[in-house]
């Protein structure tokens, strides 16, 4: 504390290491009145440095989200999840904040921005992707004593239209996969059956492996990973979105179906005269086995067959709320096809030791009967 001229003091206060430079700070703050009143105004400045009221930082945005990406990066986020916030940052927060002090980012700078983007004419599902980016990297700040308050508690992103999901019916789906097995590649149409059936994701369909994973005795199948293929980057194998394994049952069709892909596999290798690699994936180009089919390359073949039988409105991922719709429909409980489609409903997790109840058992046979046609045989 010291006296500037008669009744006027600069009070100083330490504020512990900048975060980003590691560099000492110091509150100061002048005030007029005696000393003794002096004395109580530092005390009280100190207090608010002890709550963290001034624990600013000289860090950019920029640097802020440097240091998020690599905390996102040791908490095993998905690959394609931190691509999709990297994009959305270098796209639509970067140009316009990536200067600026993380302390000095207001709530109505936040709005600005979405205002702007809104005028350019993006989407408000959009324009809530910056707004959940800037809200996570703010949290995070928040957490490592950047910053006391988040400005992104209280900005207000556009509202996202409610929309009607697209629920394919089982006419279509067999609609799908008989236009799959007059193709080229009939073995898509393996695969769409059976993401119909389990209402696995796409990356999770093409994670499976023989022997981790499929269990056609037990009439089993565990889920377990996903493929992913970042641009620039090796296909990779990581958990599923999260992080969660899980066991479904097989119905007679389904285990049939998964059946008859192993023996293609296996045929293809011999005709080659060429040994599968141990525990060879379930859908694969490779003829060894070794790799399995890119996500990707899953939609894009899905997207050119589904325009031949003039089912434009209907996307790969609606497979999944065709199991997930028909099998409530069914009356089972929602619990029930959430854990089969993989969601993460938490209290009925806890409860769900991996063990088959026979109400999966009846879901999967119910959910398959409707894509049986009159000729077909369970295997």
């Amino acid at each position: 504390m010291r006296e500037r001229s008669p009744n006027v003091w600069e009070l100083i206060v330490e504020a512990g290491r900048d975060p980003l430079t590691g560099r000492r700070r110091q509150v100061s703050r002048t005030f007029r009145g005696n000393l003794s009143e002096a004395k109580k105004a530092r005390a009280a400045l100190l207090t608010e440095v002890t709550k963290g009221r001034h624990t600013g930082t000289r860090a950019t945005l920029d640097d802020l989200f440097s240091e998020w990406i690599i905390e996102l990066k040791r908490k095993g986020r998905s690959p394609n999840t931190i691509r999709g916030y990297e994009l959305v940052y270098r796209r639509s927060i970067q140009p316009t904040l990536g200067k600026a002090q993380v302390t000095k980012v207001t709530t109505k700078a936040l709005t600005d921005l979405y205002g702007a983007h809104q005028d350019r004419g993006l989407s408000p599902r959009s324009v809530y992707q910056i707004h959940a980016c800037l809200s996570s990297m703010f949290t995070q700040a928040c957490r490592w004593g950047w910053r006391e308050s988040s400005p992104a508690q209280w900005a207000e992103p556009p509202a996202i239209p409610n929309s009607t999901p697209i629920v394919p019916t089982p006419e279509e789906v067999r609609k799908l996969i008989d236009e799959a097995e007059r193709g080229k590649r009939p073995e898509m149409a393996r695969l769409i059956l059976v993401a119909a059936t389990t209402g696995l994701r796409r990356a999770e369909l093409c994670g499976l492996r023989r022997d981790r994973d499929v269990d056609l005795e037990g009439c089993l199948l565990r889920v377990s990973s996903s493929v992913v293929k970042i641009p620039g980057e090796e296909l990779a194998e990581i958990p599923t979105k999260n992080r969660r394994e899980r066991v479904l049952a097989l119905d007679p069709m389904t285990a049939g179906v998964l059946r008859t892909q192993l023996d293609v596999v296996a045929s293809r290798a011999a005709t080659a005269g060429v040994g599968l690699v141990e525990d060879p994936y379930v859908f694969t180009d490779a003829v060894d086995a070794s790799e399995p089919w890119k996500p990707d390359n899953v939609s894009q073949y899905f997207d050119r067959m589904r325009k031949r039988v003039d089912l434009d409105h209907v996307k790969f991922h609606h497979l999944r709320k065709f199991m997930e719709t028909y099998g409530q429909e069914a009356g089972y409980s929602v619990t029930q096809v959430a854990m089969r489609a993989g969601h993460d409903p938490s209290v009925a997790a806890k409860h769900y030791s991996g063990r088959i109840a026979e109400t999966d058992r009846a879901l999967a046979t119910a959910v398959a009967s409707l894509l049986v046609r009159a000729d077909d045989e369970p295997a």
